[in-house]
């Protein structure tokens, strides 16, 4: 058999060089690829970079700008509270300059508010700072006016609008505070001042008054007007009770004189004579209804207490007693005195008049013999709920225990009346009901009331307030007018009542000013806006 044999020639050519140079082909194109591929991703990121550092100088000139507006706001809110708060005196008006403001808010005019400022609206700020500018303008419009038979309130509704931008920029940010403004004007219920002092002081003394007499005011949760002492020359505080008088008799007719003493007896049910006046306590009723109560003669101890949805008045003068037992909610009245007990289904103003002196006010408890005692290191509310009181003295009268209202909260050593619907009115006139002969007008706190008293009411004293005794801490939860101070090594904390800025609650049965006054009673943030 033979053996077929093919030359090399015939054999199948090599391929390890053509192998290589694929290889090398095949890298190269990777190469390129990854090349591609990391230099796509290096000049994405280097766009990315440079866009986020334009977003964040964007964003830096955005949040720069809204500072600036912000600052435009919150200058223009501190000159605002500045304004309201500066003044330490209540502007004193005339006859005829308050009919003509009264006549501007009538007719929608905003010159109350610019009176009370000091100002000429709109108020226009542009302030720069560093490499920022702000402008600011603040405006006022009237929203409410309710006139009364002494005095008008007028509420502004006011718009602080500021634009903010960069020196550098020409982009601006806009913003805007709503705030309410309210004022007085007229012969002002004196309950509204948290603090008011009839003495002529300079400049060096009033700064001295607050720490020289241990006075503190406890903080506000929304008025801007800081509380201070205000001062005026004038005396504002009236020494006789003429209108307080004739509305507790239920007199609709009442004469310029003064009420003669057949007048007095004929309205407190006795004869019409010119007799004395039998020393007692009456309760007036007539055709018109119940009245107030009218006291004749000084009072020993007077206990205020609240029972099973009862407001409770004690009378002791001398050796008897009288106790006034009213229900608003139920229309229920009872009346104990020496000689027997009358019922009623009606309820009394809440007005006491004492021509005489108050030689101990405070808060109690019935007992179980249902006679009112006085407590005085208990805070016991005395003053029921939704109760409006008003005590009027022609003498001195003495704070020997708590007077606390149904519904009053201490949180942190701050009182909150949120829950309190009730008001009480302490006023001492210095003046004789009948004789206008002169008296002691003053209100103390006696040495025997507790070390932490706490008064939840207006006090006003023609004659001056004094704390007896020494390292007492005050807490006054309303207001004090008076004509001087006396507190010793004493200390008076003042919680202004915060209510009086609310449609709620309005001073009932308060003693007026002697004269026509202009004051703002409130300065509230309202809403903040970002455009």
């Amino acid at each position: 058999m033979k053996c077929l044999c093919f030359p090399k020639t015939w054999l199948w050519p090599s391929s390890g060089k053509n192998k290589s140079q694929g290889a090398r082909g095949s890298l190269t194109l990777i190469s390129v690829f990854v090349f591609f591929v990391f230099s796509a991703l290096g000049l994405g990121l280097i766009y990315l970079s440079q866009a986020y550092l334009k977003l964040s100088a964007f964003k830096k000139n955005i949040t720069l700008s809204d500072f600036s507006s912000e600052n435009g706001i919150k200058q223009g809110f501190a000159q605002l509270a500045g304004l309201a708060s500066e003044r330490r005196s209540p502007l004193i008006l005339s006859e005829g300059y308050y009919q003509e403001l009264k006549q501007n808010s009538q007719g929608g005019g905003v010159k109350i508010a610019e009176e009370a400022l000091s100002v000429h609206l709109p108020v226009q700020i542009e302030e720069t700072w560093g490499g920022q500018a702000w402008s600011c303008s603040t405006q006022f419009l009237p929203t409410r006016f309710i006139e009364s038979e002494d005095y008008c309130l007028a509420e502004f509704h006011g718009e602080i609008r500021s634009k903010g931008r960069l020196k550098s920029s020409v982009y601006t940010r806009e913003s805007s505070l709503e705030v309410c403004l309210k004022t007085l004007a007229g012969r002002i219920p004196l309950s509204y001042f948290p603090f008011l002092v009839t003495q002529n002081l300079d400049p060096a003394r009033i700064r001295d008054f607050e720490e020289k007499h241990h006075i503190v005011f406890l903080p506000l949760s929304t008025n801007q007007v800081s509380p201070t002492v205000s001062f005026s020359s004038l005396p504002l505080v009236p020494d006789e009770a003429g209108p307080l008088l004739t509305k507790a008799l239920n007199i609709k007719i009442f004469s310029p004189e003064k009420l003669s003493t057949a007048e007095l007896r004929a309205a407190l049910g006795l004869e019409p004579t010119s007799d004395p006046i039998p020393q007692g306590v009456y309760l007036i009723k007539n055709d018109l209804g119940l009245g107030g109560v009218y006291v004749h003669g000084d009072i020993e101890e007077m206990v205020l207490a609240v029972q099973a949805g009862f407001q409770v008045v004690s009378f002791r003068l001398n050796a008897e007693r009288w106790v006034l037992r009213y229900n608003p909610a139920q229309s229920q009245t009872q009346f104990a005195t020496p000689t027997g007990t009358q019922n009623y289904d009606l309820v009394p103003l809440g007005i006491i008049m004492v021509n005489g002196r108050i030689n101990s006010l405070g808060g109690g408890i019935l007992d179980s013999s249902d006679q009112a005692v006085l407590v005085r290191n208990e805070e016991i509310p005395s003053i029921l709920q939704g109760i409006s009181l008003t005590i009027v003295s022609s003498d001195q009268t003495a704070l020997s225990s708590h007077l606390i209202h149904q519904g009053l909260k201490w949180q942190n050593g701050i009182p909150y009346l949120k829950d309190s619907k009730s008001q009480l009115i302490v006023y001492s006139t210095g003046k004789d009901f009948l004789s206008d002969e002169d008296r002691q007008g003053r209100i103390i706190i006696d040495a025997n009331a507790p070390a932490d008293v706490k008064i939840q009411a207006s006090l006003t004293a023609s004659d001056g307030f004094r704390v007896e005794g020494g390292g007492k801490t005050a807490f006054l939860i309303g207001g004090l007018q008076t004509s001087s101070l006396e507190m010793g090594e004493n200390t008076l904390k003042i919680a202004p009542d915060e209510r009086l800025l609310t449609n709620s609650l309005a001073p009932q049965n308060s003693p007026v000013t002697t004269s026509p006054l202009l004051l703002i009673l409130g300065l509230i943030a309202v809403q903040w806006n970002e455009f």
